[in-house]
């Protein structure tokens, strides 16, 4: 346990730590967001948009921990956003997102608030993929702060190196076939 889990309001003073075996070479936390090799994820979504992917080295990769975690050498950080957030009669904490985990090796322990600075106590909150009927079960649970709301950005290592395509929510259509735009499927006639 942490200080800042033990007194959230010391968010305010001093980032919340984080496992740097888990994250790639030259990251560091700062109050509000992350910095992985110099480049803020909050900058990363503010000029790409959700979902985001970084990829890097993990630290040590010839390490036996590092061979462990399953993914080679590269580690992919992946930022999304809550788009809704549910609190049920039963006192559970649910947070929609605007990304896929299917596929997605992602180190949940790790997964933090990022774009703003809260003072609330973290609670466990379960975060349900945004593809519409393909999400998978049981739905990753992480601990957030309580106060976790529609727009905030998560970020989260993930093993390995990914691309969009495996974490951009894909819409289920009637028959399983997902559909194409008819610009994009007249863009792929003219080609051929």
């Amino acid at each position: 346990m942490t200080l800042t889990e033990i007194l959230p309001t010391l968010r305010l003073s001093i980032p919340d730590p984080l496992a740097i075996n888990l994250w790639p070479m030259h990251t560091h936390p700062i109050f509000s967001d992350v910095v992985v090799g110099g480049i803020s994820l909050t900058r990363l979504v503010e000029l790409n948009g959700t979902p985001a992917l970084l990829t890097g080295d993990l630290p040590r990769p010839g390490m036996p921990r590092e061979r462990a975690f399953g993914g080679g050498t590269d580690v992919t950080v992946l930022v999304f956003r809550v788009t809704l957030r549910v609190d049920t009669q039963e006192d559970k904490r649910i947070a929609l997102t605007d990304c896929a985990f299917d596929g997605v090796s992602a180190q949940w322990s790790e997964c933090r608030l990022i774009g703003r600075t809260s003072t609330s106590r973290n609670a466990r909150i379960e975060l349900i993929p945004g593809d519409v009927g393909g999400a998978s079960w049981p739905h990753p649970v992480t601990l957030l702060p309580s106060d976790l709301r529609e727009g905030d950005l998560l970020a989260v290592p993930c093993a390995g190196a990914m691309t969009l395509h495996d974490v951009r929510p894909r819409p289920a259509v009637a028959g399983g076939e997902p559909r194409v735009s008819p610009a994009l499927a007249t863009s792929r006639t003219d080609i051929s």
